[in-house]
């Protein structure tokens, strides 16, 4: 069975499915009409479809009242009618208090997957050199928060190369998720959100994309899937952003145009979100990972990391 037919049958026949599975089209690959999946959506959604889960739904016929009272030897009669209405006042303030309460509960919950929603991933990495002097092949993702008051606290990123294959039995299958390097050995993947960041890797010997090249990335069998995890300062709540990027949306030999820019007039620092997927061609870059070779002096720089 190819490829084109093994795709064909796990996305299914109409275009709807193909969407809800996270098929796409790919105009860049070399194969025209090759589909690649996703595991995760470039909002952060997990494209996986559970199925023949054991026990999903199990029987329960339990309950729990909301007020348990035990009045013993004295309890309300007739004889008393203030009694009645002052327990109907207690039961009707309780429900309002816990309603309430549970509202609060709820909303603090939720809190931090609205926080999420403000973090920015640039649309397509770029592999270029690390800078205007060190010409190492370095990948390079933009990240910003473009929340202005309620900041974040020991953020951190992390990122992870996701490979596939097709198996003997013509399914594509997981295979492995690989750790890629953003700088954890040196604490640089502690990224600083004040401003929008480039966070980099470095691929060397240690890197899952060492050994590739402009032709055979396109090519290649896998997905990068980032993560950003943060505490929000004003209520102390923890969330995690995700996003991903597949081989025809990486691209190689560019990087990205400034965006923090300084305004000689005003003399303060502007962020001109207008450029934030903006890319720019590097004319002589043309050299491949196994080329270059790290020194002991560049290991103690910020290589991979953040900029």
């Amino acid at each position: 069975m190819s490829l084109a037919e093994e795709l064909e049958r796990l996305s299914g026949e109409n275009g709807a499915k193909k969407e809800l599975n996270g098929w796409r089209l790919t105009s860049s690959a070399p194969d025209l009409g090759v589909q690649r999946a996703r595991l995760v959506s470039k909002d952060g959604r997990t494209l996986l479809n559970n199925i023949q889960i054991p026990e999903r739904f199990r029987q329960a016929y339990n309950m729990e009242s909301q007020h348990t009272i035990g009045y013993g030897l004295r309890y309300m009669t007739d004889l008393c009618p203030p009694a009645y209405l002052t327990l109907c006042v207690q039961c009707v303030v309780g429900v309002f208090l816990q309603t309430i309460l549970a509202g609060i509960v709820i909303a603090k919950i939720l809190r931090p997957k609205k926080r999420r929603q403000e973090m920015r991933f640039s649309r397509m990495a770029v592999i270029g050199p690390l800078d205007e002097h060190d010409k190492r092949p370095t990948l390079m993702i933009r990240l910003a928060d473009i929340q202005e008051k309620l900041f974040l606290a020991e953020s951190h990123v992390r990122l992870y190369m996701a490979c596939s294959k097709i198996n003997s039995r013509g399914d594509r299958e997981l295979i492995g998720v690989k750790d890629m390097n953003v700088g954890y050995d040196s604490g640089w993947d502690r990224v600083l959100l004040l401003w929008p960041i480039i966070v980099r890797h470095v691929i060397n010997e240690d890197s899952p994309l060492h050994g590739m090249t402009r032709d055979n990335i396109a090519k290649a069998d896998f997905e990068l899937i980032m993560t950003v995890e943060g505490i929000v300062e004003a209520t102390g709540m923890t969330f995690q952003a995700r996003t991903s990027f597949l081989p025809d949306e990486i691209l190689w030999g560019y990087k990205f145009k400034p965006m923090v820019i300084m305004n000689e007039k005003l003399s303060k620092y502007e962020v001109q979100y207008s450029l934030f997927d903006q890319t720019e061609r590097v004319t002589d870059f043309d050299a491949h990972p196994h080329d270059t070779e790290e020194t002991e002096e560049d290991h103690h720089h910020n290589a991979s990391g953040f900029l």
